[in-house]
């Protein structure tokens, strides 16, 4: 089993910032050596975290994502 720190894609919460339940993902770009946030947002971290196991298990390199 995957470490969740060794993952690339993780679940981040940003419910407060909005009026609900609210996560986003997180993709560690060792490449580019950034932090990448997905564009898309779930109200569900099971959801979202099923999108992270699902990008993981297909090695994704969302370059696209917004980075800092």
């Amino acid at each position: 089993m995957t470490s969740p720190l060794s993952r690339r894609f993780q679940v981040r919460d940003i419910s407060a910032q909005y009026s609900g339940p609210t996560f986003d993902l997180i993709f560690h770009d060792t490449e580019s050596k950034v932090i990448r946030y997905s564009e898309a947002i779930w109200d569900s971290e099971a959801l979202a975290l099923a999108e992270a196991d699902r990008l993981e298990k297909s090695q994704a390199h969302p370059v696209h994502w917004d980075a800092c």
